[in-house]
């Protein structure tokens, strides 16, 4: 595991926020196999122009990385190009920012082929100014006579050119993955089955939820992964499950985390499209975190980005039985451990998809049978009696969905 020195400034309008967010990044370290082994940082109204430290601490950044024989340092702070470089060469180690390990994170836990080619296109898309910027220094090293720099701009434009050919090769062959994964979520809707999102920051609990309510499913259902760390799911994973006669497709999403980096959630928003279209999103909290109510808020805030904020949600306390007070924490309150509440849960979100239920008793010609397994998934329907025109049957469902049912109702039933 290399070994990084963890670095930032703390900006006065961020000063309450600040400690949180280099404790995140540790465990953003932790979880793109980086083991901090010394943290530094500054107090200032605006970072240095050219090195983000001033002088005397950053004097002292190099005699600790040095000290700890560290193999790089991570910046909390994004870093314009050309200050993470002069960093770079006065200590003489790799310098990234938060950016840029987010990045290295996504392209370690990338499963799929979507997810994979979603990362690329961001990681294409910030290294590219990058290059370009290196093309620069070359010349400029060389010299600044007019014909190198007709040729080095020359250069910068192929290099430009190559790199968006590539990008956009990879967004054509992501677009064919999403026209599929579209086909495959058409054929979901035929079924008219409601759909319900997890959704959260990441590592509050949403993998380990979807595996607890599978585990209490008769038929079971094939468990998704989860890790005790952060953006251990990128992939969403969509299962049905069925609750007192009900049933839904439940989504697991990827997790969310302040400040994401712009370029990722460009990228993944096709991912993002569960949680767009879902009729009910259950908003994971990790109860045992003393900072839940910002990285709710986080959620909240990330939600608006991508437009979901209008969905109707419910908040879930997570880890319940790692806290001292549960009784403190006003809310649904589960535990995927013990099991304690996710019954409650289950109920919460059936009442919330299935609301206001009625029951008529129809009588179905045999030719719309069809009718019968269309509808199954969201209606109890139970066969009274077999005519020699058709089936009675006692339907019992949403008031919306038996409106298809309606011109077979029996009068006075």
């Amino acid at each position: 595991m290399k070994k990084v020195i963890l670095a930032g400034v703390c900006l006065q309008d961020k000063s309450d926020s600040f400690p949180t967010a280099m404790e995140e990044c540790v465990a953003l370290c932790h979880a793109c196999d980086l083991e901090v082994v010394g943290t530094i940082t500054q107090n200032s109204k605006t970072l240095d122009p050219h090195t983000a430290f001033r002088k005397g601490k950053l004097e002292m950044l190099k005699n600790m990385s040095a000290e700890l024989e560290a193999d790089g340092i991570v910046f909390y702070n994004t870093l314009r190009i050309q200050v993470s470089d002069r960093i770079s060469s006065y200590c003489g180690i790799d310098v990234i920012d938060r950016n840029a390990l987010i990045l290295n994170i996504f392209s370690k836990r990338a499963r799929s082929r979507q997810a994979k080619l979603q990362t690329e296109v961001a990681r294409l898309q910030y290294d590219l100014p990058r290059l370009l910027k290196q093309e620069t220094d070359v010349q400029h090293t060389r010299g600044g006579a007019v014909t190198n720099r007709g040729a080095g701009e020359m250069r910068s434009s192929i290099i430009a050119a190559r790199y968006q050919k590539k990008i956009n090769d990879l967004k054509e062959e992501l677009k064919k993955i999403e026209q599929r994964r579209y086909q495959d979520e058409r054929r979901r809707q035929k079924t008219m089955l409601k759909r319900i999102a997890l959704v959260g920051y990441t590592n509050a609990g949403k993998s380990s939820l979807m595996n607890t309510i599978l585990s209490m499913q008769e038929a079971g259902g094939q468990t998704v992964l989860e890790k005790d760390m952060l953006f251990a799911t990128l992939d969403t994973s969509v299962r049905m499950v069925e609750y007192e006669h009900k049933k839904f497709l439940l989504y697991d999403t990827v997790g969310f985390v302040s400040d994401l980096p712009h370029g990722l959630i460009e990228a993944f928003k096709s991912t993002l499209d569960a949680t767009r279209d879902a009729d009910l999103l259950v908003h994971v909290i990790d109860a045992s975190d003393p900072l839940w109510s910002q990285k709710s808020l986080t959620t909240e805030q990330t939600l608006k980005e991508i437009h979901a904020d209008e969905i109707p949600a419910i908040r879930v306390f997570n880890k319940i039985d790692m806290i001292d007070q549960p009784d403190s924490i006003d809310g649904i309150k589960i535990s995927c451990k013990t099991k304690q509440g996710i019954n409650a849960l289950l109920e919460k979100m059936i009442e919330s998809v299935y609301p206001a239920e009625e029951t008529i008793v129809c009588k179905l010609p045999y030719d719309k049978i069809g009718m019968f397994d269309t509808y199954k998934a969201m209606l109890d329907m139970d066969i009274l009696e077999n005519q020699q025109d058709g089936l009675i049957v006692r339907i019992t469902g949403e008031k919306t969905m038996l409106k298809a049912f309606s011109q077979y109702q029996r009068k006075g039933e």
